[in-house]
């Protein structure tokens, strides 16, 4: 049996193979203090980073996704005119039972909530955001429509969250009004302009002389109202709306335009020209005649040289004719019962006339006269 080989022996000056030495004890205490620090340090960056995350969020939701951002959507689609837009903000648009829970007319319109009635609303400014409690706050806002400085404080609540942890808002108290408007002497108006007839409102199928119709409008803003046709024109009655859910008053009162009175002065022309045509003394239905005690032989003839001038005043369902006088002339051959003579009658008889005005639902203008039984003359 072989030997394994013996080794060879080392030289004096030969070094032994280095080996591996463990670190000292000071040197291990300064690595992990190392690792320490390292692990501290992240941790530090980490908890700034989450924490700058958060804030980052708060601010997104109060400034982006707050509740006055949210109001601010709803007042910039306001601005832009863009009604539709403004009524499908959550808690904006009322049905009739909605309309009754919050105190306003169950039968009010919605004819003005419309792109060609929405106010200029300029120089927005949000002024305050009051929690209120329960995830309702009271944001108020500031305006200027027309010219015209408002504030305005609107109810929304926090409806719920969507990723991430951004909040979702809705209308506590909707931010439409209704204008009560009562138009006087007219079934015609316009809102900012855009025209409307009464009867589009109120179901009526024949005008009315003297109305009244609730109309939601969008708050905020200035809505100038007038009734202005051939017809009628008044003075344009302005409402700041600044409160939301609430009524608000305005009046528009219609005088007569010229052309009304010359249409209803040619009715009332015509009028007097049909009892003219009547062959009797006494016309019927008509404001003149005369009483002869002597006997008429063949027909009277009644002719106007000059008609009565009329005027036109508001009475209660109509504009009245008020009492105006005139002079009919009659020729006749009158004879008499003592003699048998034959005289001719070719005299001015004078009388005196009220009457009534009316526009029809066609534009045009009719009128009635009658005898005034209460002049002297």
């Amino acid at each position: 049996m072989s030997q394994p080989p013996t080794p060879a022996p080392m030289h004096p000056h030969q070094s032994a193979p280095p080996t591996q030495q463990e670190p000292s004890a000071p040197e291990q205490k300064q690595s992990m203090s190392e690792r320490t620090r390292a692990t501290i340090t992240w941790a530090v960056v980490g908890t700034m980073l989450i924490a700058a995350a958060f804030a980052a969020l708060g601010a997104l939701n109060r400034d982006v996704y707050g509740a006055g951002a949210f109001v601010g959507n709803y007042l910039s689609k306001l601005q832009e005119k863009d009604a539709a837009s403004a009524l499908r903000i959550p808690g904006v648009a009322l049905d009739k039972p909605e309309l009754k829970a919050a105190g306003l007319p169950e039968t009010s319109s919605n004819a003005l909530l419309r792109k060609a009635v929405l106010p200029e609303i300029t120089e927005l400014a949000q002024l305050e955001d009051v929690d209120e409690g329960d995830g309702v706050h009271a944001v108020t806002w500031s305006f200027e429509s027309n010219g015209t400085y408002g504030e305005s404080t609107f109810l929304v609540k926090r409806e719920g969250t969507r990723f991430p942890l951004i909040p979702t808002w809705t209308f506590e108290q909707s931010p439409l009004a209704v204008v009560n408007l009562a138009i006087d002497h007219a079934s015609v108006f316009s809102a900012n302009g855009f025209d409307l007839d009464t009867r589009s409102i109120s179901g009526q199928t024949a005008p009315s002389f003297d109305n009244i119709v609730n109309v939601q409008v969008f708050t905020p803003g200035e809505y100038v109202f007038e009734s202005t046709s051939e017809f009628v024109s008044s003075e344009p009655e302005s409402v700041l709306v600044d409160v939301p859910s609430r009524v608000h008053e305005a009046a528009v009162t219609a005088e007569p335009t010229e052309d009304l009175v010359a249409a209803a002065q040619e009715a009332v022309n015509a009028e007097l020209d049909a009892c003219a045509e009547q062959k009797v003394l006494q016309p019927t239905g008509c404001p003149f005649g005369i009483v002869v005690d002597d006997r008429i032989q063949g027909d009277p003839i009644w002719s106007f040289e000059d008609y009565p001038e009329i005027s036109l005043e508001a009475g209660t369902d109509s504009w009245v004719i008020p009492t105006v006088t005139g002079d009919a002339h009659l020729r006749a051959d009158v004879q008499s019962l003592f003699d048998g003579t034959i005289t001719r009658y070719d005299e001015d008889v004078p009388f005196s006339m009220i009457g009534n005005a009316y526009v029809m639902s066609d534009g045009t203008v009719e009128v009635t006269i009658a005898e005034d039984g209460n002049s002297e003359r």
